[in-house]
């Protein structure tokens, strides 16, 4: 059974916040500092999904393997694949990260590096979050007898997908704009401006007649 606004049974609910001040003097790049220590208002690590059944002591459920949660709340928004790839470093587990930020969100999720395999990143951008909905990690029709780290490559693809679906919605929007803009201009420019320049052209003639 899901408690809270997360689609995730509370079995496997942490709900510890963060040490800021650890997370930040951990980062190397001091740029990077300057922007986590701006940006970041918190960053609360809410469930720890196992393939481990019945732990109710959640600093045993914190120390099994899984997929971490964590939320992370921004002042501002900015690039989910730079904090992504920072967080990733700081933690270095298998995550998934919920970013939220005037009333929208983004998600992001970071697969460790395996033999064979180095570790990958992926984020979404931004959009618009209905706080009356459940943030979906979990889908149990295709989660159902899965492992945590089943479910974390399906959640690494489905994020992929997400991320190339909401850059053409936004790249689409953006040529709509363009085209309505183009439109707007040429509007204006047929009516406005050429009566203007009918009245200016009117005003040339009728001096000229008078000269003449």
């Amino acid at each position: 059974m899901s408690e809270g606004r997360y689609n995730i049974p509370k079995q496997y609910k942490v709900d510890k916040g963060m040490p800021l001040s650890i997370l930040f003097q951990r980062i190397d790049n001091a740029k990077c500092r300057e922007i986590f220590s701006t940006e970041v208002e918190s960053v609360v690590w809410n469930y720890q999904i196992t393939d481990e059944e019945g732990i109710t002591d959640v600093n045993t459920l914190m120390r099994q393997k899984g997929i971490s949660v964590f939320e992370v709340i921004l002042r501002h928004k900015i690039s989910t694949e730079l904090l992504t790839e920072i967080l990733a470093g700081l933690i270095q587990k298998p995550m998934v990260l919920v970013y939220l930020c005037e009333e929208e969100l983004a998600m992001g999720t970071y697969l460790p590096s395996t033999k064979g395999n180095s570790g990958r990143t992926v984020s979404t951008d931004f959009f618009p979050y209905d706080s009356s909905r459940m943030i979906e990690i979990l889908d149990f029709e295709q989660d159902c007898d899965k492992t945590a780290e089943q479910i974390h490559k399906r959640i690494y693809m489905t994020l992929r997908q997400q991320k190339k679906v909401i850059m053409i919605e936004k790249a689409f929007q953006n040529l709509k704009q363009e085209k309505m803009t183009k439109v707007d201009l040429a509007y204006e420019f047929s009516m406005e401006n050429l009566q203007r320049i009918r009245e200016d052209a009117e005003y040339c003639e009728s001096h000229l007649r008078v000269e003449a």
